[in-house]
């Protein structure tokens, strides 16, 4: 039942931020409170700590996606930035996994990959940029195979993060429309 209350929540919050709506942080919130319920029924002591993590970040991304009375701009990552959050990536990919092989979990390395893109991608996602869809759709992808290799198969989280390598898809589609938008205006002013 936590499984399914986790997909629908993610569900909704995936449609949310896919129209760039401030009100997908209520739903993120939502669905890290039982996907960490469900992470630690499974022994997924990566994605427990990344639940805890996501439901803090849910509540500045709620706070920062309302800084102001004007929509937070969209931009997109420079080249070192890309650089930068690749070596933390594996960096800490690197670290998460020595810790997590020193536990039950079934799958440490995978865990730690996507626990490490988690984190980066949604800085990203609150900081809007464009990147964090990137690292969003390579995240989904590899959850898809981490649920699929699961003892007990996580079928609708798996389910949930196919539909997410989609809507990651469609976001970064949007977000890019949204950017090139805001750059036309920014263009007529001067």
């Amino acid at each position: 039942m936590v499984e399914i209350i986790t997909t629908i929540t993610g569900l909704i919050q995936g449609g949310l931020v896919w129209a760039n709506k401030r009100s997908n942080w209520i739903f993120y919130c939502l669905q890290y409170i039982f996907l960490g319920i469900f992470s630690l029924t499974q022994h997924l002591y990566g994605d427990v700590t990344n639940s805890i993590f996501y439901f803090c970040v849910g509540l500045a991304g709620w706070i920062f996606w309302n800084k102001s009375k004007e929509d937070v701009p969209i931009k997109k990552c420079s080249k070192k930035e890309r650089i930068i959050y690749s070596i933390i990536i594996i960096i800490l990919t690197i670290i998460i996994y020595y810790i997590l092989k020193n536990t039950n979990d079934p799958l440490p390395f995978l865990d730690a990959v996507t626990t490490t893109t988690s984190y980066v991608a949604t800085f990203y996602m609150v900081t809007k940029k464009t990147d964090s869809w990137i690292l969003w759709f390579i995240n989904d992808i590899l959850y898809v195979i981490e649920y699929w290799l699961l003892p007990n198969q996580a079928l609708y989280l798996m389910g949930l993060n196919i539909i997410w390598t989609f809507m990651a898809v469609g976001s970064y589609i949007t977000w890019n429309k949204i950017y090139k938008k805001q750059e036309e205006v920014k263009d007529e002013r001067n």
